[in-house]
């Protein structure tokens, strides 16, 4: 019997850690992609008048953490917001910017020109446009990833300085 509950509460507490560990903290990013803007985020984007918003779970600190993970170079990280990922295509802009309260949300505009794709992704452009990301901006200073054709890999944008893909 004494066998028993002592396995019982290491697969308690193995349960207790798995939470914690898969908890909002450690959310997966926000992954925006080249050729066409594809914005893939973990949970579900939901309209909200003039943008889309993703309900995080985080207390973002008023920032948002990027890194953009360059083929020719190293990673270009910042903090701040807004952050501004430029596309090549009619100057088109995606805008994210941070909203707090009782459910902090990762907001990116404008709406109208990011199309649903399912419930957590948006594109704007289309493969054959042949349109790429430009630009990546972060923060009042206006830091900024220079950004070619074919170096990009991808953009991780997220609500927390703990999450892996942004360190």
């Amino acid at each position: 019997m004494k066998r028993l509950a002592a396995a019982a509460i290491v697969v308690v507490g193995a349960v207790i850690v798995w939470i914690i560990v898969t908890s909002s903290e450690d959310e997966a990013p926000i992954i925006v992609k080249n050729g066409s803007m594809t914005i893939e985020g973990g949970g579900a984007w939901q309209e909200d008048g003039g943008t889309w918003s993703y309900e995080t779970g985080n207390d973002h600190q008023n920032n948002l953490w990027v890194r953009v993970d360059l083929t020719d170079g190293a990673p270009c990280k910042g903090t701040g917001h807004p952050v501004r990922v430029e596309y090549s295509v009619q100057g088109f802009q995606a805008i994210f910017t941070v909203a707090g309260g009782a459910t902090p949300k990762t907001k990116v505009a404008p709406r109208a020109g990011l199309n649903r794709e399912t419930p957590q992704r948006l594109r704007h452009g289309s493969q054959g446009d042949g349109g790429h990301i430009t630009a990546v901006r972060i923060g009042a200073n206006q830091l900024s990833c220079n950004i070619t054709q074919n170096n990009l890999g991808a953009i991780n944008i997220c609500s927390s300085a703990n999450v892996p893909a942004c360190q």
